[in-house]
This record gives structure tokens, C-alpha cells and sequence, in this order.
């Protein structure tokens, strides 16, 4: 049976984890990105909340962004994930654990230091 929610995934993505490379000269042990999801069916979703601050009386505009993926696949905290959305690439850190339904699994990213 084919997942309902999977004709809603528009965008690809590819998952990296930090994973430990010593180098072959010096013998020193770095921390490098490794891809370990490549080209994943996802979707990503945007949601603006408004409120006012209370001490200046401005209004304060936050998003919330959430990857909708498959529950089946393993998407550790801290990973950085690379989403291409209608025609859009930018990379995001997942910001902890994913809320796993039968049908997908949800996780809160944040934009990458480097796209910030």
C-alpha cells in the first residue's frame, strides 16, 4: 500500500551526519559531513506565528520549519539536511527529535549557520 502523504512530498533532500575521518598524513581525526540519506522524498512546511513584545510594543515575527519525511528512516539530532523545494536549495541542522507517525515522521529544522 502506497503512504497517502506521499504524493504531498515535493521536495528531495539529502541527509549528512558528522562522522569522524582521520587523515591519512597527519593521523589527526576530524569531524567531516557524510551523506547517509541521498535524494529522499520530503516535503517542507512553513509556519509564521505574529506576536507583540510586550516592552516595545513591536511586532515580533517568528517561523517554524517542518520536514515531513518517512517514518521508516533514521534522521539523528544534529544532522544536517540539504532540501531542494520547488526550484529552492538550503541546507538546515534538525534541531532534535523527530515526532514519528505511521505514515511519516516530523522534524523541527533550523536554517544552517552558513544560509543564516
Amino acid at each position: 500500500m502506497t503512504n497517502p502523504l506521499s504524493v504531498l512530498w515535493v521536495g528531495r533532500c539529502t541527509v549528512y551526519e558528522y562522522q569522524d575521518k582521520t587523515d591519512p598524513v597527519t593521523f589527526q581525526t576530524i569531524q567531516t559531513e557524510v551523506p547517509v540519506l541521498v535524494d529522499e522524498p520530503c516535503r517542507l512546511s512553513y509556519n509564521h506565528e505574529q506576536s507583540t513584545n510586550i516592552q516595545s510594543g513591536a511586532a515580533v515575527v517568528s517561523q517554524s520549519i517542518t520536514l515531513f519525511i518517512r517514518p521508516d528512516l533514521v534522521i539523528k539530532p544534529g544532522s544536517v539536511i540539504e532540501i531542494t523545494q520547488h526550484g529552492v536549495t538550503e541546507r538546515y541542522k534538525g534541531s532534535g527529535q523527530p515526532a514519528v507517525y505511521c505514515n511519516h515522521q516530523q522534524i523541527i529544522l533550523q536554517l544552517y549557520e552558513d544560509n543564516a
